[in-house]
């Protein structure tokens, strides 16, 4: 399997895709080759995926923690060729009536209940919890010890802090922000960054 990014969160991706039963052997990320992340050689730049895949590796994850940056090059490397697994830790619980995209990578912990229907490229990171009727759209992130109530709707690329609440019923905008440990009560407009109890906005549009 190729690795696109060699940070922390790659560090990451790698243990999870071991744990799933994938093997992580090549790694494309700006540093060039002569690095490592984990235990996995950086081969190559971002731009050789093309390369790689004519060399004969199929699969792929993308292992960056920008949601528009991760999207963007999850939709290349399909267009390449590449499969883009979902990605899930073994002790993650999973409904068999719930959905997910793929590229989607959901870590260790993470709960996603009945009718869930999470979109491709996205991060469900360490013990976040997706309840019944949630729609988590492509490219977004729920960060570590978050929770959503029944039928939350988040937008594309939208980054859900960590320890946040969105009450059940509310929209979170594509592209918004929610600050760490926030609680959302109501609806919250694309492109702007919220945080608080409740979550009030911060920041204008940044789209």
């Amino acid at each position: 399997m190729l690795v696109i990014g060699a940070g922390g969160h790659a560090k990451v991706v790698i243990d999870v895709a071991r744990a799933a039963g994938w093997n992580p052997t090549a790694i494309l990320d700006p540093v060039g080759p002569g690095h490592m992340c984990s235990d996995v050689p950086v081969v190559g730049g971002d731009d050789e995926a093309g390369a790689v895949y004519a060399g004969g590796i199929r699969h792929a994850v993308v292992a960056i923690g920008l949601n528009k940056l991760r999207a963007r090059i999850g939709e290349r490397l399909l267009e390449i060729g590449f499969t883009c697994p979902t990605i899930l830790h073994p002790s993650s619980i999973i409904s068999p009536y719930a959905r997910i995209g793929e590229g989607t990578v959901v870590m260790p912990g993470a709960i996603i209940n009945a009718w869930a229907n999470v979109g491709r490229f996205v991060i469900l990171n360490t013990g976040a919890i997706i309840e019944h009727d949630c729609r988590i759209g492509d490219g977004a992130h729920i960060a570590p010890r978050s929770v959503m109530g029944g039928n939350v709707k988040v937008g594309a690329q939208a980054l859900f802090g960590i320890g946040s609440v969105a009450r059940p019923e509310t929209t979170i905008g594509q592209g918004a922000i929610v600050g760490a440990g926030s609680v959302v009560v109501s609806a919250i407009e694309e492109f702007v960054t919220v945080m608080g109890a409740p979550a009030t906005q911060r920041k204008g549009r940044m789209d």
